[in-house]
């Protein structure tokens, strides 16, 4: 298997699967499992998202093939997962993986737990928007080729990975604390706007882009009291239901505007010159502090209202379940 880099970013981290493992797993898998994903000796990486098959998760077209001998019974998986985050360091990759064409699409899908050294798994990276270098390598695309897996290693029932999957997904997209990073990049936004003159004072002598910093300021603080009732729910032993939609859907928005504010509010300084963040480089960068990464973060961050479901996904959740429409 083609492992090379470092560990990416992941939207939920090494432990994304463990929701699952603890609620639908079988006891020897919960006691394989959770010890090390708990002291983060083990990498996971998502099997969702294929070619042709990411909103429309539904669709997807990877097949596992239930087979036995004189081993025990197995599955034998072949297909394609793609912007697997985490690909090229993981241990193992969760996937939803088709085990019957009968019904519908979503009554076919099964949840699998694969080792990422079983021969036939190979992965590749690919090239973002946002430059990968050497020690930034991302996300990837993921190939199984006659993949055995052992069905001891599905989770819960064949055929009921959807709804493993969307209780995972629960977790997933609310579980990620955005209101603390946009804090932080709302506050370097702040210091950015001071430092970057408009004639003999800063820009933030124009009104409107006072108006701009003080509606996200609002924005950041009702995603806080978001936050706060999801955790609080988590505490109590309550699912977030709907209200992961909500916190994703919002946070994810937001920290693309502030993004975009930063590149503008840098303007020309904030043009991408791949050869000054290179970790080895000499070059001194020009602009304002942090200038120079601006313009990457807001190429990788046009993700965000992506993955995880995208933000009209996330819309349609809120008002079936909330609005009941």
């Amino acid at each position: 298997m083609a492992k090379a880099g470092a560990p990416g970013t992941s939207p939920f981290g090494p432990k994304m699967c463990a929701p699952v493992i603890m609620k639908y797993g079988s006891d020897e898998q919960k006691k394989r499992h959770l010890p090390p994903m708990l002291n983060s000796d083990l990498i996971w990486c998502q099997g969702y998202s294929e070619p042709g098959s990411g909103s429309d998760l539904a669709s997807l077209r990877t097949k596992a093939e239930r087979r036995s001998d004189p081993s025990g019974d197995f599955y034998i998986v072949n297909g394609q997962k793609t912007w697997t985050t985490l690909a090229q360091t993981a241990d193992w990759i969760f996937c939803l993986v088709r085990t019957s064409n009968e019904g519908k699409r979503q009554e076919g899908i099964s949840f699998l737990l694969i080792d990422m050294q079983t021969p036939g798994i190979s992965v590749e990276p690919i090239i973002t928007a946002d430059g990968n270098r050497a020690g930034t390598q991302e996300v990837n695309s993921v190939f199984f080729t006659d993949v055995k897996v052992p069905v001891s290693n599905r989770v819960g029932e064949e055929n009921m990975g959807w709804t493993y999957a969307k209780y995972l997904l629960e977790f997933e997209r609310g579980g990620n604390p955005y209101s603390p990073r946009l804090r932080s990049g709302f506050e370097r936004l702040k210091r950015l706007a001071s430092s970057m003159p408009e004639g003999e004072e800063s820009i933030l002598s124009d009104h409107a882009w006072r108006e701009k910093l003080a509606r996200m300021d609002i924005e950041i603080s009702g995603l806080e009291m978001f936050e706060m009732e999801f955790y609080s729910k988590l505490a109590s032993g309550q699912n977030p239901g709907p209200l992961s939609s909500m916190i994703k859907l919002r946070g994810t928005e937001v920290m693309q505007q502030v993004q975009e504010y930063a590149v503008e509010a840098a303007s020309w300084y904030s043009m991408p010159f791949p050869e000054q963040r290179a970790w080895n480089a000499n070059v001194e960068p020009i602009g304002p502090e942090g200038a120079d990464v601006l313009a990457p973060r807001y190429f990788n961050g046009r993700k965000m209202t992506i993955y995880g479901g995208s933000s009209e996904v996330q819309r349609g959740i809120m008002s079936k379940v909330m609005l009941g429409l």
